[in-house]
């Protein structure tokens, strides 16, 4: 109970400073923010009652349950160090648990709920199939298991995932020179900007969602659109113009023919 307080209480707190920052300083104009803003909202409502019930039995049960087993406990490795490892790997599984979301067709078919939002806004963090959400747990707490993750770090890393997120996905940009530095570490909006480009080559670059250091070392690093910014195209990659008209086609959309809107 106190983890889900704790983890809800920061992500206002993030959601709120970066809707100020979009609000007054704004990347560019959001024509569909309405219909856009009820169906990513709906969304964060039904994420939130899924964590709300599997967090407990997956996550924070396995590394509550489990102290004396797994990597780290074989190792022997102090608190800090344990707690450090464990923040840094749950940031590269993440980053290939996307990449996989990508490549498998099935697991496409839910992903692209999230691709599927025409514009990129802080609610856009909130745009995941609820499905989605549990594969997400389940691969997380199969990792927390077998590395003995401490819940310390399963809370922090939550947290810093979720700011990241909202963060490179909100409408607004950093200071070009901020920017060039920023990059080199945390994954910003520019960047991820690129990965949420209709054009395949484009999407399926830039990953990470937290540190930006697994894009540059596993080679899928974009630092630029390729016909640059100003023509870069949001959306479901390899369409024209869909996009979910209700909430209703939103929740079916894993469940339509892949080759409809591939």
């Amino acid at each position: 109970m106190i983890d889900f307080t704790v983890r809800m209480g920061v992500f206002f707190l993030v959601f709120s400073v970066l809707l100020f920052w979009q609000w007054y300083w704004p990347r560019g104009a959001l024509l569909q923010w309405r219909q856009r803003w009820c169906h990513n909202l709906f969304l964060l409502v039904i994420g939130a009652v899924s964590v709300r019930v599997f967090q407990p039995l997956l996550l924070s049960s396995v590394a509550l349950f489990s102290p004396d087993f797994g990597l780290f406990w074989v190792l022997g490795l102090p608190f800090w160090a344990v707690f450090l490892l464990s923040v840094l790997l749950l940031d590269c599984l993440i980053y290939w648990q996307h990449r996989l979301f990508h490549r498998v067709p099935f697991l496409w078919c839910i992903h692209r709920v999230h691709h599927s939002d025409p514009e990129l806004d802080v609610s856009s963090a909130m745009r995941f199939h609820p499905i989605e959400i549990v594969l997400s747990l389940c691969i997380k707490a199969l990792a927390v298991w077998l590395l003995g993750i401490p819940v310390e770090a399963v809370l922090a890393f939550d947290i810093l995932l979720n700011a990241s997120a909202m963060f490179n996905h909100t409408n607004a940009r950093l200071p070009v020179n901020i920017e060039a530095w920023v990059k080199k570490l945390v994954v910003t909006p520019d960047m991820h900007r690129i990965h949420h480009s209709r054009v395949s080559l484009e999407a399926n670059s830039n990953y990470g969602f937290f540190l930006s250091i697994w894009d540059t070392f596993f080679k899928t690093k974009r630092n630029i659109a390729l016909e640059g910014d100003e023509h870069l195209k949001i959306g479901l990659p390899d369409t024209v113009t869909y996009q979910p008209r209700s909430l209703k086609e939103v929740l079916v959309m894993p469940f339509t023919l892949f080759k409809k809107h591939r």
